[in-house]
C-alpha cells in the first residue's frame, strides 16, 4: 500500500516535464492565413508596361478559398474569372502560382513568390505565358511586377 504513494510521487514529475507546452498565439498557417478577400493597394511594374487602367486598382479583388480555388472580381470591363492558386510556403522564397481560365481562352498561369505578413500580401510574379518565376520580390520593368494586396476588414477570416 505504501508502493503507490511512492510511484505517484516518482510518475507525478515525469509526466509533468513530458507534457506538451501550450504556445502563445501560434502564427496561422499560410494555406489558413491567406483565406480571404484582398484589394490591390499598390501595382509595381518598376516602370514598365503592365497593370490594370487608373482608376481600376479600387475595383478588383482577390478572394482566396479553400482548397486551391480563387475569384478574381471587378478585373478591367468589370470581368470576373474562375482562378486556381497553389502556394508553397515550405519553398526557399515560398511560392504562389495563379492558374487563370477565362471563357474561350488556354489557362494560363503566373508563376511567383509571395511574402505574408498579417493583412498583408506581397506577391511577386512574371507576367505573361513562359516567363521564369521570379527569384526576389522586385519588379523589373520588363513584365515582372509586384503587387501589394491588404484584406478587406469586414472578410477577415476570423470574423
Amino acid at each position: 500500500m505504501r508502493l503507490l504513494p511512492l510511484l505517484i510521487t516518482l510518475a507525478l514529475p515525469a509526466l509533468l516535464v513530458a507534457a506538451p507546452v501550450p504556445k502563445d498565439k501560434e502564427k496561422p498557417k499560410d494555406e489558413e492565413a491567406i483565406l480571404g478577400t484582398w484589394k490591390i493597394e499598390k501595382f509595381d511594374a518598376g516602370g514598365g508596361p503592365g497593370g490594370p487602367p487608373p482608376g481600376e486598382l479600387d475595383k478588383i479583388r482577390f478572394v482566396f478559398e479553400k482548397d486551391g480555388k480563387m475569384k478574381f472580381v471587378g478585373g478591367p470591363g468589370g470581368e470576373d474569372a474562375a482562378t486556381t492558386y497553389k502556394i508553397d510556403p515550405t519553398a526557399k522564397v515560398k511560392t504562389l502560382d495563379l492558374t487563370i481560365t477565362r471563357p474561350g481562352d488556354q489557362p494560363q498561369t503566373a508563376l511567383g513568390i509571395y511574402e505574408l505578413d498579417g493583412d498583408t500580401l506581397k506577391w511577386c510574379m512574371a507576367e505573361g505565358p513562359d516567363k521564369a518565376r521570379p527569384e526576389e520580390m522586385k519588379a523589373d520593368g520588363k513584365r515582372v511586377v509586384v503587387v501589394t494586396f491588404t484584406r478587406l476588414k469586414d472578410e477577415k477570416k476570423d470574423k
